[in-house]
This record gives structure tokens, C-alpha cells and sequence, in this order.
């Protein structure tokens, strides 16, 4: 008996301090953000982009608001795939009222999402785009209540940082995450805006500082330098190509606990989407690959 405790001992201990058993893994769900219009062979029906995602190996497509939503929604679930995050315009003005998306069609999107998935916000307003004081307070006011209504149904809820939007920025997303304070509600980031508008002076300082707060991220191809001079071609390619290290960013937010979902970005590309598509994921896996055998 004594023999067989020391054996058992002395191999959870191999499993522990063994590398090999205790690599870290990328396990992300990895999805396609919803623009693949620019591709000359894009998939065009809801059910033409779900067949080709799980062809390719995709964990899932992005919603893009009410408009689709369920015909997307029951496309993805007849493939087997998930709707990791859905992208939903939310335009909010001085009189509380919500305008583009209301919120009945934005608590109809919660209740039929899947547990654990993310709606991420796009904001916009006309009252507020000069008083950011007094709009985060309008807005997170709204977002709270939102928070409390998706808290029943285990759906995450988040803003989207975007050039030109309300919300432009990593730390303003985080900000009003604060603001809005719910277990439920955090922040986004999406890279070619975060290049576009911050640059790519210490993303790493911010992907650890911010980690703990994302719950949807955003990557894809990237040129570096002066990145806010930079065009949508150079700040959006496939993932693999351009001279920004992409994968960098990924290790450092898995690296800092980082758990969610990751979505590429296909806006504006052009050229053939299978081919496309599977470069990106080619990448992806080399990702994976590349992860695990660091030390």
C-alpha cells in the first residue's frame, strides 16, 4: 500500500512540474466578424456563411443587429455553430429614448442568445458627442438596466470601441464598464481601431491593464508604424499578413487571463473569401501551435 501512495505520489508531482503537462493552451472561440462583403465570392445568405465558416473551421459567425438576427441565428444553430458576439448599433439622446435599435429588440436579441455569449454596443449621439461627462452617466444609466435584464439569461454585454463613434477608445469601453458596474458588463477591443486612434505605442501596457475587463476581442492583419496614418489597407489585412505583430497581442492577453471570445476582422478585404478565410485560419492554428511550445 505504501508503494503504491509513493508511485502515486511521484507521478502527480512528473504531471506537475512536467512542461509538457503543463502547457498552457489557446482555446478561444474563434469567430468571423459579419463583413464579408467586400470579397468578390462572399457568401451571401445567412446560410451560405454558416456552411462555409464550418467548411473552414470556424467556431462561429458575428450577428449584426435585430435586422437578421434570428434568420442568422437559426442558420448558425442548423451548422453547429455559435454566435460568439453580435455587433448592435445603440444611439442614445438627451430624452432617454433609444433610437436605430430598441430596447425591446435588444432584450428580444438577449433572451434568444446563447449563455455566455457577448452583445457589444456601437454608440452613437448627437446630444452627447460634446459632453462625454454628462452622456456616460445618460448612457450607462441604460446600460445598466439592459445589464440587470440579460444577468437572467447568462448573456454578456459590452461596448465596442470605434473611430469616429461615441466610443472610441479602450479605456473609454472600460470606463463605462465601471460606470455601469454588473458582473455582466465589460469592454471590447478591436485592433485596427485601436491602432487607427491610439496607435500601437503600449498596446501591451494597455492589454494588461485592461484584460480583466474584456470580453470580446477583435484582431487581424496589421501594418505597423504610425498606424493612426495608416489606411483601412494596411490597418485591416488577413491575419498573418502586415508587419504589426498580431500574435504578440494574443499572447499577452491570453497570457493575462483573457478567456473570451476572438473575432477577425474581414471589413473592406477583398479578393476570394475561401482562399481568405483559410489563410486566417491557417494562421490561427499557427497561433495555437506557437502558443503551446513557448516556455
Amino acid at each position: 500500500m505504501k508503494i503504491k501512495l509513493f508511485v502515486t505520489l511521484i507521478v502527480g508531482l512528473v504531471m506537475v512540474t512536467d512542461p509538457v503537462c503543463a502547457k498552457k493552451k489557446l482555446n478561444n472561440t474563434f469567430y468571423v466578424q459579419n463583413t464579408m462583403d467586400g470579397f468578390k465570392n462572399g457568401p451571401k445568405t445567412a446560410l451560405d456563411k454558416a456552411k462555409l465558416l464550418k467548411t473552414l473551421g470556424y467556431n462561429g459567425l458575428e450577428g449584426f443587429g435585430y435586422k437578421g438576427f434570428f434568420e442568422l441565428k437559426n442558420a448558425l444553430d442548423k451548422e453547429g455553430l455559435g454566435m460568439p458576439a453580435n455587433y448592435v448599433a445603440l444611439n442614445f439622446e438627451a430624452d432617454g429614448k433609444l433610437e436605430n435599435t430598441s430596447a425591446n429588440e435588444i432584450e428580444a436579441m438577449i433572451k434568444a442568445s446563447a449563455k455566455g455569449s457577448v452583445i457589444y454596443f456601437h454608440l452613437h449621439s448627437n446630444s452627447y458627442k460634446d459632453d462625454k461627462e454628462t452622456g456616460d452617466k445618460m448612457v450607462a444609466s441604460i446600460l445598466r438596466d439592459l445589464s440587470d435584464y440579460s444577468s437572467t439569461f447568462c448573456v454578456k454585454l459590452c461596448t465596442y470601441p470605434h473611430i469616429s463613434f461615441y466610443c472610441e477608445t479602450l479605456a473609454h469601453s472600460v470606463k463605462l464598464a465601471k460606470l455601469v458596474d454588473r458582473k455582466n458588463f465589460g469592454a471590447a477591443m478591436n485592433l485596427c481601431h485601436l491602432l487607427k486612434v491610439e496607435g500601437s505605442a503600449d498596446i501591451a501596457g494597455k492589454v494588461k491593464e485592461y484584460a480583466p475587463w474584456l470580453f470580446a476581442v477583435n484582431i487581424c492583419g496589421a501594418d505597423d508604424g504610425d498606424t493612426k496614418q495608416l489606411g483601412w489597407n494596411n490597418l485591416i489585412q488577413p491575419l498573418g499578413q502586415g508587419s504589426f505583430d498580431t500574435y504578440q497581442v494574443v499572447k499577452l492577453l491570453i497570457d493575462n487571463g483573457y478567456s473570451g471570445p476572438i473575432g477577425i476582422q474581414c471589413y473592406n478585404l477583398k479578393g476570394d473569401a475561401i482562399e481568405t478565410l483559410t489563410r486566417s485560419m491557417e494562421t490561427w492554428k499557427e497561433y495555437k501551435r506557437r502558443y503551446i511550445n513557448e516556455k
